[in-house]
């Protein structure tokens, strides 16, 4: 397949590679959205449009929440992987759900054992990106504020679990 790609790449003169990048970028938002954060000189634009639909698949304006949230959450994720550039914002935005997760468990009663769980995993593939990539002390304090945030709604285990997490990643 992408030997086929290249070939079909090096048959293609100048004028017909643009018209073919022309054609691929109007027909696949997410190439829009990648070129969108590879020609600005910013991703925040971007990232807050994802951080938006992230809080919206727990916060649908309703008094509950949305029975797919965190599914629907993960798939954001997904995209903005897709389209993203920088290890740094894709982080981000993981710990973002995580915080969102945590607002909403407060927020709507959250009482959920595969919810809870699925929170300290998200927490865990968060910090386990940072560290991959080098940048734990990037965002040692938003972690540490998801803990704090968590600690003061928990009403069962006092945050333990997920303080246990944070001391596994920041001692």
């Amino acid at each position: 397949m992408k030997r086929d790609f290249l070939r079909l790449l090096k048959e293609l003169d100048e004028d017909e590679l643009r018209e073919e990048l022309k054609t691929l970028y109007e027909r696949f938002p997410a190439l829009r959205e990648y070129y969108k954060l590879e020609l600005s000189g910013s991703t925040k634009a971007v990232l807050d449009k994802y951080k938006k639909d992230v809080r919206k698949a727990f916060f649908t304006g309703r008094r509950r929440m949305g029975k797919r949230g965190r599914s629907n959450s993960a798939k954001v994720i997904k995209d903005f992987r897709e389209v993203s550039i920088h290890a740094k914002d894709l982080i981000e935005l993981n710990f973002y759900r995580v915080a969102v997760m945590v607002e909403a468990m407060e927020f709507y009663n959250v009482e959920s054992e595969p919810f809870y769980n699925s929170m300290l995993k998200s927490f865990e593939r968060s910090a386990e990106m940072a560290k991959k990539e080098l940048m734990l002390d990037t965002f040692r304090e938003t972690a540490d504020e998801i803990v704090s945030n968590f600690e003061a709604y928990d009403r069962y285990g006092e945050g333990r679990d997920l303080r246990q997490r944070f001391q596994t990643y920041w001692g």
